[in-house]
């Protein structure tokens, strides 16, 4: 997987850049505000239709601009005929909510098709919240995981979006008048057979995830995390389960039961990282998770993806910065943001775009 191009326009920090690549590692440099994280959060949009930072896309905008564009041309491995194929993407966002697509030139409704185009594996600050946040972080990083990969799990989601939708709406009418629990009852049918469907896929990855997780502390980058593990135990769920909590639905207007309420659980020594990890740590687990991730997508389509990592000088303790250069050979593509290209150390042989 390789990002050749990228370009955009009115993108929070970036007013107009393309940017060409051709090296495996690229260096991201400038100050404080020029953009560096903004250059790696374009990226992400044009892998996942969304902000890595949790910005809407109206906050996406730059200061003064009607709309951002963002767009880029990246190689992927064909899976039917072999060797590569190139594609190009392009999406717009307007101040009135107009969402334009544009896929290889054929126009789509929406961003989410983006999914599964150019995959990444993202490390920020922001990653933090994988390890200390709420879960709803959690089943972010591991939604994107899968379905990058697998669109049967991502028309899964949709599915199950639009359920709850249904639901919700359905239970909040309680308030003004008699709700049909027939139409309820299909609902929840629909929530079980759904949510088995996503737990499953989630049990098998993260699993898959753990075992990554594994192989990469033995070798030797992350060793200080050789007792971290990943535990992901949902509930068993039935059409009988939520009837059974009807009542507190239809006086909380919401579902109280689904894979939407699923979390995964970080272990260090039998006790939860959430509660124990210092912020070194946190990060630490949060860039093994990013690594290992990465591991997940290469198994499951047989390349790796982009790599893209924002200040990674920064406060994390990083044991061998030789070793953290041995992993990153392993990719075909990889962006790091800093300062200074110096500061990275000579190893690295990145190629340096300054913004």
């Amino acid at each position: 997987m390789y990002l050749e191009s990228l370009w955009v326009q009115g993108f929070r920090a970036l007013a107009e850049q393309r940017i060409d690549f051709t090296a495996p590692i690229t260096a991201v440099e400038g100050s404080n505000g020029a953009g560096k994280t903004t250059f790696l959060d374009a990226v992400h949009f044009l892998a996942s239709g969304k902000s890595c930072l949790g910005l809407t896309n109206a906050e996406l905008i730059r200061d003064g601009e009607s709309y951002f564009v963002v767009g880029g041309r990246y190689r992927t491995r064909d899976p039917v005929a072999g060797g590569s194929v190139s594609h190009a993407a392009q999406a717009m966002f307007t101040t009135e909510g107009r969402k334009e697509l544009r896929i290889d030139g054929t126009a789509y409704h929406g961003f989410i098709r983006l999914i599964g185009g150019l995959r990444v594996a993202q490390f920020n600050f922001s990653s933090l919240f994988l390890v200390k946040g709420m879960p709803s972080v959690r089943r972010q990083y591991i939604n994107l995981l899968i379905a990058s990969c697998d669109r049967t799990y991502l028309e899964a989601l949709s599915a199950y979006s639009a359920v709850m939708t249904r639901k919700n709406a359905l239970l909040r009418q309680s308030g003004s008048g008699v709700v049909d629990a027939s139409l309820l009852d299909l609902f929840d049918e629909q929530i079980v057979t759904l949510t088995n469907t996503i737990c499953a896929k989630r049990r098998s990855a993260l699993a898959a995830v753990g075992l990554a997780m594994t192989r990469l502390i033995a070798d030797g980058l992350f060793e200080p995390l050789s007792d971290v593990s990943i535990l992901y135990d949902p509930p068993p769920i039935s059409a009988e389960s939520i009837r059974a909590i009807r009542g507190q639905e239809l006086a909380r207007h919401a579902c109280l039961a689904g894979c939407h309420l699923d979390d995964f659980v970080l272990l260090r020594r039998k006790r939860q990282l959430r509660d124990t990890a210092s912020l070194g740590e946190a990060k630490l687990v949060a860039l093994l998770l990013t690594f290992a991730g990465a591991e997940y997508i290469r198994m499951v389509t047989g390349e790796y993806p982009v790599l893209l990592l924002d200040d990674l000088e920064g406060d994390i303790d990083i044991p061998n910065l030789d070793r953290l250069v041995h992993l990153l050979a392993r990719f075909e593509q990889v962006f790091i943001t800093t300062f200074d290209v110096a500061r990275l150390g000579g190893g690295l042989n990145a190629t340096s775009v300054r913004l």
